[in-house]
């Protein structure tokens, strides 16, 4: 069942009961949660993303309040629902699937942080801003400057049917040939306690930021981007197609 919300509707709240998930269909809403009197912001989810799912699952009381952030219209799906699609709407399923595959690769991921001391992800109030400094990376970008503002934002490589691939999960596609220099889910810009970062996704060949290597076999698997920086980064190897500047405000 399709519904929408106007921008500043409280679609969901923390401590109330329900077992729909919500799949948006567009727009975007805000995840956060209320401690000790003060907003904690967990995210912010847009278009083919999915919130509201542990409550089908398991039944529990909703962890977290979700608000639109502009007008957003959102499919409704119950477990009955998700039963029905199981068998016939497997494109939908899908879309459940690869967001829990991302998440189980983000909790992988949050292991590492916490080792680290990493802080628990925030949402920029600012704009950075992609830009394709080769013509592949160009073409990719539609020979224009790409402006982000939800993280994490994941680039990956363009598989043959991806829209039906379970373990591709990106916000850029990028078109590559053999021999690949673009991993499936290669990496992501993400936004952590007023910090921008690169993480590899635990690609094949790694990611260059600034000449310094990371994923693969380097011994760290995110670099910092300093504030007010441009920063250089390179999918795969130094000799790879796809180079992109990511201008930090």
């Amino acid at each position: 069942m399709k519904k929408s919300f106007k921008k500043g509707e409280l679609i969901l709240k923390e401590g109330e009961e329900g077992s729909e998930a919500y799949v948006i269909l567009s727009g975007s809403v805000e995840v956060y949660r209320i401690k000790n009197g003060k907003k904690f912001v967990l995210g912010v989810i847009g278009k083919e993303q999915i919130f509201g799912e542990m409550g089908m699952i398991d039944e529990a009381p909703r962890s977290a309040n979700v608000i639109a952030l502009e007008d957003t219209e959102v499919n409704l799906i119950g477990l009955k629902d998700f039963n029905e699609i199981f068998y016939t709407e497997p494109q939908l399923l899908s879309i459940f699937l690869k967001n829990i595959f991302e998440r189980l690769r983000h909790v992988d991921q949050a292991v590492i942080d916490l080792t680290m001391g990493m802080a628990a992800q925030n949402i920029s109030k600012s704009k950075i801003t992609l830009t394709g400094l080769t013509p592949l990376a160009l073409k990719a970008l539609k020979d224009k400057p790409l402006e982000i503002n939800h993280f994490p934002y994941k680039i990956g490589r363009k598989t043959e049917g991806f829209q039906k691939d379970l373990f591709s999960n990106n916000d850029l596609y990028l078109e590559d040939e053999t021999p690949f220099s673009v991993s499936r889910n290669h990496l992501s810009i993400q936004y952590k306690d007023g910090k921008y970062f690169i993480v590899d996704r635990r690609s094949r060949l790694g990611t260059n930021v600034n000449d310094e290597k990371i994923g693969s076999d380097g011994l760290s698997f995110e670099k910092e981007l300093p504030q007010k920086s441009e920063n250089i980064v390179v999918l795969g190897n130094k000799e790879s197609p796809f180079i992109f500047k990511v201008t930090i405000p």
